[in-house]
C-alpha cells in the first residue's frame, strides 16, 4: 500500500526540498564553513561557535628600502545558537486519514513556517551593515540600485555571478516600475512574473525578491542636533591594528531622544577610502549604531561600527573626527530633518556579495539510539531531523522537525542597504 512509504527518511527529505525551494536568501550565503564547526560525531549542538579568519590587509611599500609589517588576523564568530522546528501532533485515527496527503495537508504549510522562520534569522543581519543608498523619504528607483552595485564594487567585491540584490516586494514593484521603459530581454520580463525572481541579471546583481527582509524604525528625535564631542578620536592604526566597533563621544542630544540599533550615522569631514589605494572616495563614510541607546540630555558616548581607523592597512576614512563636527543620521542633520524622520518605519533591501553573510544549518545529534521512526537528512547543504513517538496515554502521535542554523555578517564592506520609505499604496 502506498501508506507504507512514508517513512521518517521519506518525511525528512521531503521537509529539505520544500525548506530548499523557500529559503532563496539563505541560498546565496556562503555555507562554506558549516563544517567546520566543533562538535560531536553524529551532530552540532546548540550554541557551538567557530571563529571565521578574514584575509590579512598590507600597506603598499613604495621605494627600496624594507619595512617590514604586521599581519593583524580579522576574525567573525559564527555562532550556532537558533533551534528552529514546528511540532505537530495527530491521533493514530487522524493519521491514517491524513497519510495520503501528509506531503500537502502537512509538510508543505510546516516547511512555509518553518522556511520562513529560517529567512526572517538570517536576514536580520541587513540591520548590521553600515552602508545603505536609497533615502528615507523616496521609495525605490533604479538609480539607486545602480549606486548600491557601485558602492560594492568600490568595496572591492569580485564581479561574479555570487552578487544578489534581494529586494522587499515593494522595491521589486518600484524598480520594475521604473525600469519598465528600458530595453529588456524577453526572457527576462518573463523572469519577473516568476517567484521570486525579478531578473537574472540586472545592474550586475541577480535579483530575488524576498518578503522576509527586516523593516527598520528610525531613533526618535525632538530638538536634536548632535554633533562630534571633541578631537582626536579615532584609532591611528598603527603596526595594522584593526578596531571592529567604536565608542563615539557626542553632544547635543535631548533627553527624550533614543538613537536604535541599525540606525546608520555619518560625520561631516569624514569620508570613505578606496580600501586598497586608501585614496578618498568623497563621500561620507557610513556606520552603523550597535545598540540602542537612550540618550541623557547633552553628551552621550554612541557605539558605532566599524571603528573609525585613520592609518595602517584597515585605514576606512580620510580624516580625523573634528569636534563639533556634525552628526548625521540615514543623511539627515539638524534638529528640523531629524524630527521629521523620527520614529519613521523604512523598508530595506540588501545588495551583497555572497561572502558577506555566512550561515550554517549543520546536523544535529542523531536520535535513532533513542527513538525509532527519527530521520537526520541533508540536502544541498541544508540539514533537517525529524522525530515522532506514540503516546499511549492519549493515542496521540507527536512529531517535530527541527534544524539549528547560525548567521553572521562576517564582511560588513561587502554588503550595502538599499533604504526607502514605507508607501503607503
Amino acid at each position: 500500500m502506498a501508506n507504507s512509504l512514508i517513512t521518517a527518511q521519506w518525511v525528512a527529505r521531503k521537509a529539505l526540498v520544500l525548506l530548499h525551494a523557500k529559503s532563496n536568501f539563505t541560498g546565496r550565503c556562503n555555507r562554506d564553513y558549516q563544517s567546520l564547526l566543533p562538535g560531536p560525531i553524529n551532530g552540532v549542538i546548540l550554541g557551538q561557535q567557530l571563529s571565521i579568519r578574514l584575509p590579512f590587509q598590507y600597506v603598499l611599500r613604495t621605494g627600496p628600502q624594507m619595512n617590514a609589517q604586521n599581519s593583524v588576523q580579522r576574525f567573525a564568530t559564527l555562532l550556532v545558537n537558533q533551534q528552529l522546528g514546528v511540532d505537530i501532533n495527530f491521533t493514530s485515527v487522524e493519521r491514517a486519514m491524513l497519510l495520503n496527503n501528509f506531503e500537502e495537508q502537512v509538510l508543505e504549510p510546516a516547511m512555509a513556517r518553518l522556511g520562513a522562520g529560517v529567512e526572517n534569522f538570517t536576514t536580520g543581519q541587513v540591520n548590521n551593515v553600515p552602508k545603505f543608498t536609497g533615502a528615507v523619504s523616496t521609495t525605490a528607483t533604479y538609480d539607486q540600485l545602480l549606486q548600491n552595485e557601485q558602492y560594492l564594487t568600490e568595496a572591492l567585491a569580485p564581479e561574479d555571478d555570487r552578487r544578489t540584490f534581494t529586494a522587499t516586494p515593494q522595491t521589486s514593484r518600484y524598480l520594475v516600475k521604473d525600469n519598465k521603459g528600458l530595453f529588456q530581454p524577453e526572457s527576462t520580463i518573463s523572469d519577473q512574473w516568476l517567484e521570486g525572481v525579478i531578473s537574472d541579471k540586472a545592474a550586475g546583481y541577480i535579483c530575488f525578491r524576498n518578503t522576509k527582509l527586516p523593516t527598520h524604525v528610525i531613533g526618535t528625535f525632538t530638538t536634536s542636533a548632535p554633533t562630534v564631542n571633541g578631537a582626536g578620536q579615532s584609532n591611528p592604526g598603527a603596526g595594522n591594528a584593526f578596531v571592529s566597533t567604536f565608542s563615539l563621544n557626542t553632544t547635543g542630544w535631548t533627553s527624550t531622544d533614543v538613537l536604535n540599533a541599525g540606525d546608520v550615522i555619518s560625520i561631516a569631514g569624514v569620508n570613505e577610502v578606496d580600501p586598497e589605494t586608501k585614496a578618498s572616495l568623497g563621500r561620507p563614510k557610513q556606520f552603523v549604531v550597535t545598540a540602542t541607546q537612550t540618550m541623557a540630555s547633552g553628551a552621550n558616548t554612541i557605539s558605532i561600527a566599524p571603528g573609525i581607523i585613520t592609518g595602517g592597512s584597515y585605514q576606512n576614512v580620510d580624516a580625523v573626527p573634528a569636534s563639533g563636527a556634525v552628526i548625521s543620521i540615514f543623511g539627515q542633520s539638524g534638529a528640523a530633518a531629524l524630527a521629521a524622520i523620527s520614529g519613521q518605519l523604512i523598508k530595506q533591501s540588501l545588495g551583497w556579495y555572497r561572502d558577506a553573510v555566512v550561515f550554517a544549518n549543520p546536523p544535529m545529534l542523531d536520535l535513532s539510539p533513542l527513538v525509532k521512526m527519527t530521520a537526520a537528512e541533508a540536502f544541498e547543504g541544508y540539514n533537517m531531523r525529524f522525530a515522532q513517538q506514540w503516546d499511549p496515554s492519549n493515542d496521540v502521535l507527536p512529531a517535530r522537525l527541527d534544524s539549528i542554523v547560525g548567521a553572521v555578517l562576517a564582511y560588513p564592506e561587502l554588503a550595502v542597504r538599499n533604504i526607502e520609505v514605507a508607501s503607503a499604496s
